[in-house]
């Protein structure tokens, strides 16, 4: 072999080493390569999925919500009618009850429980002529009753009116204390014959008919 061909081999395999690292480079470079659908794919299911909220879930959390304060359920037949309030006997205290003040000096239970003067008929009359049904509740068809709940001092001035138990609401418990603010002293609850600070309980009774 001469000189000369010799230089010719080495040249064409140094074209072909070239052409083939040159070729390599160029499929490892992505830069510009427009994403393919395998890439595609990839990195949709990277991608945390997003879910619907479950509407009935917190439906049913907002009546058991809703349950839980006493909300009076509307009735759609009442809607409209004449409003009125019973007002009915307080609840019999029961033996575990005892005639025994607590660290404030009040009485839960006493051997001649408070009263209104003229009794419960003079009471209940008071009720309708100062108690307005409220629109809220009338306009929702909304009864119940409202459990109050206040002190009698010695004096039969009333004090620490609040609500007790489940609500009612559509503004009735807040016209129901309403009317107690206006009412005018009791008679006092005694122990022994003595006039003593009792806790008294009025069940107040929202109807529409």
């Amino acid at each position: 072999m001469t000189r000369k061909n010799f230089f010719s081999i080495q040249l064409c395999g140094a074209a072909i080493v070239l052409s083939t690292t040159v070729f390599s480079c160029s499929n490892n470079d992505t830069t510009d390569r427009p994403a393919t659908t395998a890439d595609t794919a990839t990195v949709a299911t990277s991608t945390p999925p997003v879910t619907a909220t479950d509407t009935s879930t917190i439906k049913a959390t907002d009546k058991m919500a809703e349950s839980d304060t006493g909300m009076a359920k509307p009735n759609p037949a009442k809607k409209g009618l004449k409003g009125k309030v019973t007002i009915l006997p307080p609840p019999a205290a029961t033996a575990e009850v005892k005639m025994e003040a607590d660290n404030t000096g009040v009485y839960a239970n006493t051997e001649i429980l408070p009263s209104y003067p003229g009794g419960q008929k003079a009471l209940q009359k008071f009720f309708d002529r100062t108690l307005v049904y409220p629109e809220e509740a009338g306009s929702n068809g909304v009864e119940g009753t409202v459990q109050l709940s206040f002190v009698v001092d010695e004096t039969g001035k009333l004090t620490n009116p609040e609500v007790m138990g489940k609500r009612v609401g559509y503004g009735t418990e807040a016209e129901a204390l309403r009317v107690v603010s206006k009412m005018p002293p009791w008679n006092p609850g005694q122990l022994k014959g003595k006039n003593v600070k009792t806790r008294f309980t009025l069940p107040v009774k929202f109807v529409l008919e």
